[in-house]
């Protein structure tokens, strides 16, 4: 999933005269099938001082389902699902669906379907509801009707560092629940299952579009000028549930992706005109299809595509809606700048209010209530590069994601897609929800045997060149 942490161990792209070393791989997986599993794989990590891994897909962008000389606590295998049509708790009644740790977002959403009802998760198919996604927020299609991933749970089973099989909810170990709800993965416990809300079905609209121009001065000019049009429609059809991924770079948008929950195809082509026109103005070549499905499974399927992954380095920045409108000049300039320098960018477009998600109490980061775009700006990975060019790469992310956060001070960093090297991981992911996630954090895994980087308590520990983690002299 990402390359950089694989440090070209038994890496199939590079020379077949290459030694294969185990190097950043973990050593042995235990295929988890039931709770007793893990348990006694946190006891032999704790007797044997051996570093920990919690895994399902390893769907993760900085290495955190792996790690030099670890154990893995392997979930993918806790397969099952349960419809609920009438959960009933304090603080919800109504449909629900049990995941065990390793379903899938398309598992899931096709027992939905089945039952008449969605459910909240990511927009690839393959990644996992129940680890990193939902516990480190979640940004979906359908969030700016729902919520966030993290803004749907209900309870947990979770097995503790003290390897204590335990529930979390509203009423039971309402800490851990609340920590569990969107304050990052792989650091508070292993995930077993986790209960979620299922809501109605509803149509959903979606336009695929596309435009481009030449390279040369004119013509980014008018790129730009397209683009910046195009942005600022954003926070408008956000703040009515709608959602996109647009993915661009110098001269060409070539995938634009727009879902608009029960929005109709002729309300969503009336939206589009004037950007269009905008188009036709420039003498833009560009393409706009527009298909209203009855069911939001039909919507999703119509878009399922290969996600490739292990082909780039990324970072990124939420960008709020009124850093859109009102520092307009600001932040066309710096993405001008970064494009010109030759990023590649991918940027998801919704905006998960607390009140679309029914004012949740949880620990995802503040910021994402303001969010119009979660911006990810991306270096192509080449497999046969230099490694000091591989750090080099690294290194100007991390510059072109300081513009953005010059730009938007208030705002953070989804914790999922990061920087490698995000400074002040701490506020940029976590916010002022950090202290309170390290207490409880240290309050349900007091021997510090979840470690992963960049998530609470990581701090903690420094890594050393060959993988293996030092406490720091402070802790």
């Amino acid at each position: 999933m990402a390359p950089f942490y694989a440090n070209r161990s038994c890496d199939p792209f590079t020379p077949i005269d290459s030694p294969c070393q185990v190097g950043a791989y973990i050593r042995y997986a235990i295929n988890v099938t039931e709770p007793a599993d893990i348990i006694a794989g946190i006891e032999f990590a704790k007797k044997n001082n051996v570093r920990l891994v919690i895994r399902n897909t390893g769907h993760d962008y900085v290495g955190r389902s792996s790690g030099p000389g670890s154990l893995s606590l392997w979930t993918h295998h806790l397969k099952d699902i349960e419809y609920i049509p009438g959960y009933k708790s304090e603080a919800y009644c109504g449909p629900a669906l049990k995941v065990g740790a390793g379903v899938q977002g398309i598992e899931a959403y096709i027992v939905a379907n089945r039952n008449g009802v969605v459910v909240v998760g990511g927009a690839c198919p393959s990644v996992g509801i129940a680890g990193g996604y939902t516990q480190g927020g979640g940004h979906s299609i359908l969030m700016g009707k729902y919520g966030l991933g993290a803004d749907q749970t209900l309870e947990f089973e979770v097995v503790t560092g003290e390897g204590k099989l335990v529930k979390a909810s509203k009423n039971e170990n309402r800490d851990l629940y609340w920590a569990l709800s969107g304050g990052g993965g792989g650091t508070y416990g292993v995930v077993t299952s986790m209960t979620i809300k299922a809501h109605k079905d509803i149509p959903v609209t979606v336009a695929r579009y596309s435009f481009s121009t030449g390279t040369d001065d004119a013509s980014m000019a008018k790129f730009y000028d397209a683009l910046d049009f195009l942005h600022q429609t954003i926070p408008e059809y956000t703040d009515r549930a709608g959602y996109s991924i647009n993915i661009y770079y110098k001269g060409s948008l070539p995938l634009g992706s727009f879902f608009g929950p029960e929005w109709t195809k002729e309300g969503t082509a009336a939206f589009f005109q004037p950007w269009i026109q905008k188009l036709e103005s420039l003498g833009l070549q560009y393409s706009l299809n527009i298909t209203e499905y009855p069911t939001y499974f039909a919507a999703y399927s119509s878009m399922l595509e290969t996600i490739t992954v292990g082909t780039s380095q990324h970072g990124g920045r939420m960008i709020p809606g009124d850093t859109i409108l009102n520092k307009r000049a600001q932040f066309n300039q710096v993405v001008k700048n970064v494009i010109d320098d030759g990023a590649y960018m991918i940027e998801v477009a919704g905006h998960p209010t607390l009140e679309v998600a029914g004012n949740p109490d949880n620990a995802v980061l503040p910021a994402w209530r303001d969010n119009a775009i979660n911006l990810i700006i991306t270096t192509p990975w080449n497999d046969t590069a230099e490694w000091s060019q591989i750090l080099k790469d690294q290194e100007t992310i991390t510059n072109w994601c300081e513009q953005f956060r010059e730009l938007t001070p208030e705002s953070g960093a989804y914790l999922n897609e990061p920087d490698a090297n995000q400074p002040n991981f701490q506020h940029e992911f976590y916010g002022k929800n950090y202290d309170k996630l390290l207490y409880i954090k240290n309050k349900y895994d007091p021997a510090d045997i979840f470690y992963a980087l960049m998530a609470v308590g990581s701090d903690a520990w420094t890594e050393k060149p060959d993988g293996s983690l030092c406490r720091n002299n402070a802790y």
